[in-house]
């Protein structure tokens, strides 16, 4: 969970836990709400991304390995999200990239603080 002293800005950066990151590089800042959509779209991914494992070495624990990466993502969801898009320093163009995830409505609006001190 969250706290204020967790996530804090100072000095032209923002502090989540140990990771900083400078305002210079966000170019937008948003608290979201994790629908069903995107609960779903996680679940298959880290399925997938286990089971490929599976079907590398040993074919016939594929389909277990994919399960049990279901079961983890199910388990490990959260329902709010505080995500920056940064400016990209390659080719690659700007991205999109989840800086905290939380489950509880208090963690959404210190998400939403930071998000109204950001834009001002």
């Amino acid at each position: 969970m969250y706290k204020e002293q967790d996530i804090y800005l100072k000095d032209n950066t923002l502090t989540v836990k140990k990771d900083v990151y400078p305002l210079s590089k966000i170019l937008t800042i948003e608290a979201k709400e994790l629908r069903l959509k995107d609960q779903i779209i996680r679940i298959l991914c880290i399925s997938l991304a286990v089971s490929v494992v599976g079907w590398a070495f040993l074919p016939i624990v594929g389909p277990v390995l994919m399960l049990i990466g279901a079961l983890f993502a199910i388990l490990t969801s959260k329902k709010y999200e505080l995500r920056a898009e940064f400016s990209g320093t390659d080719e690659s163009g700007d991205h999109w990239a989840p800086l905290a995830r939380g489950r509880r409505a208090e963690e959404f609006a210190l998400f939403k603080t930071i998000v109204e001190s950001i834009n001002q």
